[in-house]
C-alpha cells in the first residue's frame, strides 16, 4: 500500500468518527472522546509548532527526541554523592517517588531529572553499602581458585580452600529469594519499536530511554501518547501563546529591531508560562496514569530481599570469608542493585511536553514559524 495513502487514511481515521463511534458516543455519555483537530503542517502558526499532531511533530527537532541538551558533568559527582547511601535501608527509606509536575514542566527540567538526577541515581545504586575489605578478599580468593584450576590442570600440587559449612544454609536463603525474583520479569518483557505498526508510538518507544518500554508500562501509557499528542491545537494555553507572538510580531514588524528587546524577551516568557501550565497537566496525568500496582511490587520486593540479605550477614557473622559466601553474598547484592534499577527506571518520564519558546535573549532577533523545513517528514506530498 502507498505510504502517503496510508497516512492520509490514518489521520481520517483519527479525525472523522465513523457512524458506529458516533452511537457508541451516544450510549456512553460519561466517556468523551479527546477532542482533537488536524492542521496540515504548511498552515499551522507559531504556537501550534510548539507541540504538534504527529509524535513526530514533538521530536523531529531535537536529536535526543524528547529531551533537550542539558550537561551535568559538573553537577555528576555531587549529585551520585548525595544519592549515596551507606545502607540498604537508607537507601530505601530515601527512594524517591514521582516528581512534583511543577519541577518537570518544561523540556529543560525533564532534561535534568533524566540525565542528572535519575542517572546519578543509577551509577549510585551501586555504591550502596560499600565494602572494600570484602572486595579485596574476594577477589584474593577468587584468583586462587584460579591458580588452583591451573596447578591441577598441569598435574601440580596446590593448597585446597576451605569448603564453607553453612553452604547449605545460604543456599537455603537463596531460595527464597529465587522466588520473589520473578518479580524483575516484569523488566524483561518488553515491547519495541517493532512491537507495534502505529508510527506514533513506533516513534515514542525509539526516543523512550533504552528504546523500549516494560509491557506493562506500554499497556498503561501507551493510550494517553496517543491522546495528549493530539491535544495542544485546540488547547487554551495554545491560544493564548499565539495571541501573544501576533502581538509581539506585529511590533517587530512596526519597530524592525536588530537585537531581541526586552519586550520581547518578557512576551516569549509570558507564552512559556503558558506551555509550562499545560505541561504541568500532561506530567499529572501521566502520573496518575502510572502501574503503581508494579511499581509496589517492585518496592516491597527490594524490602523482601534486603531481610534476606541481613540474613545472609547475620548466618556469616565474624566467620573467614568463603567462597561459597561470597557467591551468596554477591549475587544478592546484584538482585538488589537490579530491583532499585527497575524500580527507578519507571521514574524516567518519557512524556512528549509542549516545546519552551525560545527567549532570543541576548540574541540578534530571529523569527521562525516552525522547528522543521517543509515538506513535513509525516505530510504526504501534493
Amino acid at each position: 500500500m502507498n505510504k502517503h495513502f496510508l497516512i492520509m487514511l490514518l489521520v481520517s481515521l483519527v479525525t472523522i468518527p465513523t457512524m458506529a463511534q458516533k452511537q457508541q458516543k451516544g450510549k456512553s455519555s460519561n466517556q468523551s472522546a479527546p477532542k482533537t483537530v488536524y492542521i496540515k503542517a504548511k498552515d499551522r502558526n507559531y504556537a501550534q509548532n510548539l507541540g504538534g499532531y504527529w509524535f513526530y511533530d514533538y521530536t523531529f527537532k531535537e536529536s535526543r527526541g524528547l529531551y533537550t541538551q542539558c550537561p551535568c558533568q559538573r553537577q555528576e559527582k555531587q549529585l551520585i554523592a548525595q544519592y549515596s547511601y551507606q545502607t540498604y535501608d537508607e537507601a530505601y527509606k530515601n527512594m524517591l517517588t514521582f516528581p512534583n509536575p511543577a519541577d518537570v514542566d518544561t523540556r529543560e527540567k525533564m532534561t535534568y531529572w533524566h540525565d542528572c538526577v535519575i542517572a546519578a541515581i543509577n551509577q549510585a545504586i551501586y555504591l550502596y553499602e560499600s565494602e572494600p575489605e570484602f572486595e579485596a578478599e574476594a577477589k584474593r580468593l577468587q584468583k586462587k581458585q584460579m591458580d588452583n584450576a591451573k596447578l591441577a590442570a598441569r598435574g601440580k600440587p596446590f593448597d585446597t580452600i576451605p569448603f564453607d559449612p553453612k553452604a547449605r544454609e545460604y543456599n537455603k536463603i537463596l531460595e527464597k529469594i529465587r522466588v520473589i525474583v520473578p518479580v524483575q520479569q516484569l523488566y524483561t518483557d518488553v515491547v519495541t519499536e517493532v512491537s507495534t505498526s502505529d508510527p506514533d508510538l513506533v516513534r515514542w518507544l525509539q526516543n523512550s530511554p533504552k528504546g523500549c518500554h516494560p509491557r506493562f508500562a506500554f499497556n498503561a501509557y501507551s493510550p494517553l501518547v496517543k491522546q495528549i499528542i493530539k491535544e495542544w491545537f485546540v488547547s487554551e494555553e495554545c491560544k493564548q501563546v499565539q495571541k501573544i507572538e501576533d502581538e509581539l510580531r506585529a511590533r517587530v514588524a512596526a519597530e524592525q529591531p536588530k537585537m531581541t528587546p526586552d519586550w520581547f524577551v518578557e512576551g516569549r516568557k509570558r507564552e512559556g508560562e503558558l506551555v509550562a501550565q499545560y505541561n504541568r497537566r500532561l506530567v499529572d496525568r501521566w502520573i496518575k496514569k502510572a502501574p503503581m500496582v508494579n511499581i509496589n511490587k517492585t518496592k516491597d520486593a527490594i524490602a523482601k530481599v534486603m531481610v534476606y540479605y541481613k540474613e545472609i550477614k547475620a548466618l556469616h557473622g565474624n566467620d573467614p570469608i568463603t567462597l561459597e559466601y561470597i557467591s551468596t553474598h554477591v549475587a544478592t547484592k546484584d538482585v538488589l542493585r537490579d530491583l532499585f534499577h527497575c524500580y527507578y527506571s519507571n521514574l524516567e518520564l518519557p512524556i512528549p511536553l509542549v516545546r519552551t519558546p525560545d527567549t532570543q535573549e541576548g540574541k540578534k532577533l530571529k523569527l521562525e514559524e516552525t522547528p522543521w523545513k517543509l515538506p513535513h517528514p509525516l505530510e504526504p506530498r501534493e
